[in-house]
């Protein structure tokens, strides 16, 4: 069933549930998560917008749908969570970028994976954290930084990863379209004239 669905269309519903998901599970695990001095956000949307990338289905979705769904993930996260417009928006954007030069060295597998994820992920912590310093929205130091927002941030996120990977993987595969440039046929199977069976051959011979 899911064969007949775009993997355009899941990609974008995929990342939908994950927006709302990061909400979901900052407010009900906001005493565990945003436990002073500690902060750990949930980036369950920047997983599903890189996931793509990371495991080589960037040819079922065209690269504006990707950036577009990309952009429009980090545009809510800005509206309803953030209530600046543009840091994830942006950030998004960049982020999926960056993940797309990474991959293009790398295999596809899950050591890459979680490499790439890794170090996008970690570089998007950052500009995060760059952004709302240059908007002197963040007052911490670079070891506070990375002790109590990154740290935290990329074990809680290493979870979410190790949770979906799997299930978007079997998603995005069972909506691979069969490419049919793939088949071919040979001249010496057809040799340019009309195969006929056996008994056709007979009644000819007679």
């Amino acid at each position: 069933m899911l064969k007949y669905i775009s993997t355009t269309w899941i990609h974008f519903i995929l990342v939908i549930i994950a927006v709302m998901l990061d909400g979901g599970i900052s407010l009900y695990l906001a005493p565990i998560l945003f436990k002073l001095p500690m902060a750990a956000t949930p980036l369950l949307s920047l997983i599903v917008v890189m996931m793509p990338v990371m495991t080589g289905h960037t040819k079922q979705i065209k690269p504006y749908w990707l950036y577009a769904i990309a952009f429009f993930a980090g545009l809510v996260i800005d509206i309803f969570y953030t209530g600046i417009i543009g840091p994830s928006a942006i950030g998004f954007l960049l982020i999926l970028k960056l993940t797309e030069f990474i991959q293009r060295y790398l295999d596809y597998s899950w050591l890459s994976s979680l490499a790439v994820w890794f170090v996008s992920t970690t570089v998007y912590m950052i500009y995060d954290y760059s952004v709302f310093g240059i908007i002197n929205l963040v007052n911490l130091s670079i070891t506070n930084f990375i002790m109590f927002r990154l740290f935290p941030t990329i074990i809680v996120n290493l979870m979410l990863l190790i949770i979906v990977y799997e299930l978007i993987m079997y998603l995005y595969n069972a909506t691979k379209k069969t490419d049919i440039s793939s088949y071919n046929v040979t001249p010496r199977d057809l040799n340019g004239r009309i195969i006929l069976d056996s008994r056709t051959q007979r009644n000819m011979k007679r």
